[in-house]
């Protein structure tokens, strides 16, 4: 006996109409009678509920006394493929979801509190080169405001720069965010005209009140 005869032989017995079983499954009559008239084949999940439905056991609802019956067996490992497939895809689709919010979260971290490492590996952020005015003795790292552009964007960076001198006591920066990579101790007509006014002519220390945070959350430039 196919599974579709099966089906309503069972179906019948238990004075069900295709309404009220397609009702007890929430799906349309039409989906009841392709299963029975073997055009279509309930899924894993409906069959085993229909298995408890119509209280036939799911061995006698997919074999015959001969033979079994192959397109509900096939279409039931197609489900379960499926089901696997899609419960890989998903969780590969949110690991990378969680990974990049975990990743976004980490450079603008880094970015706020100027953790060099990190913003040295930040694909994001560029190589700028900006000019900044040392302070008349250098002891230790310089702690100095440096201007990007003409507009007056820039950072304040901390870097070893060396003794400056009555002359040249400006500092060209290459740096990628509060990562620096190389410094130079220049003289003011070394200073391009457009970057001369933002590089500044006396130095002045890092303010929090007046100045706010040195970085911002933004972790791209």
């Amino acid at each position: 006996m196919e599974l579709g005869q099966a089906l309503k032989l069972q179906r019948e017995a238990l004075g069900l109409t295709q309404q009220v079983l397609a009702d007890q499954l929430h799906v349309t009559r039409q989906t009841v009678s392709r299963w029975e008239n073997g055009s279509t084949y309930p899924n894993l999940d409906t069959l085993v509920e229909l298995s408890d439905r119509l209280q036939i056991s799911l061995d006698k609802l997919l074999k015959s006394d001969e033979v079994p019956v192959a397109p509900v067996v096939h279409q039931i490992s197609r489900d379960v493929q499926l089901k696997r497939r899609y419960l890989r895809g998903l969780i590969v689709t949110v690991s990378l979801i969680v990974l990049l919010g975990g990743l976004i979260v980490l450079l603008s971290w880094g970015h706020r509190n100027q953790i060099a490492a990190i913003d040295r590996v930040n694909p994001f952020l560029t190589t700028k080169l900006g000019y900044g005015v040392l302070p008349t003795k250098v002891t230790g790292m310089t702690d100095t405001y440096v201007s990007d552009d003409p507009f007056g964007k820039g950072s304040w960076l901390k870097f070893y720069s060396g003794q400056p001198t009555k002359t040249a006591r400006w500092v060209l920066v290459k740096h990628k965010g509060s990562y620096v990579s190389a410094v130079r101790i220049v003289r003011r007509d070394q200073i391009p005209l457009v970057m001369r006014e933002q590089a500044g002519s006396t130095y002045f220390k890092y303010h929090k009140q007046v100045e706010g945070p040195r970085a911002s959350w933004q972790f791209w430039d």
